[in-house]
């Protein structure tokens, strides 16, 4: 039959409490070890923060300093996006009408190209 043997530390510090050492025990004693545990956990998570007014202070004064940073940041850098996006709207705008009178000239090219034929078809 395999043992378990447990190290001789009782004068450490670090030593294990006795609910803990894996011996057997009745159930009194782990229903004892766990209401003891749960108490403790209630004790430690009633315990106060202790947030004084001071520290309090100095968050929102580094909130408010961060927020006086960041803001005008991003309303600078949303009005750059949009006056950019109706510059590039403009310039193809610009192009197309470029186009467009490129095409006009070569329009008015033509018909007084075509005029000036049919004028010196009809003169004799």
């Amino acid at each position: 039959m395999n043992t378990i043997q447990e190290p001789e530390a009782q004068n450490s510090e670090f030593s294990r409490p006795e609910t803990f050492t894996g011996r057997r025990r009745g159930s009194e004693g782990i229903t004892e070890a766990k209401n003891e545990l749960l108490q403790d956990l209630d004790r430690e998570q009633l315990k106060p923060l202790n947030i004084s007014a001071q520290s309090l202070i100095w968050v929102y004064i580094v909130l408010f300093f961060t927020l006086l940073v960041t803001l005008p940041r991003i309303y600078i850098a949303n009005q750059v996006y949009y006056v950019s996006k109706d510059i590039n709207t403009k310039y193809h705008k610009y192009t197309a009408l470029l186009e467009e009178n490129r095409y006009l000239k070569k329009r008015i090219e033509q018909l007084t190209y075509q005029r000036q034929v049919v004028d010196s078809v009809e003169i004799p």
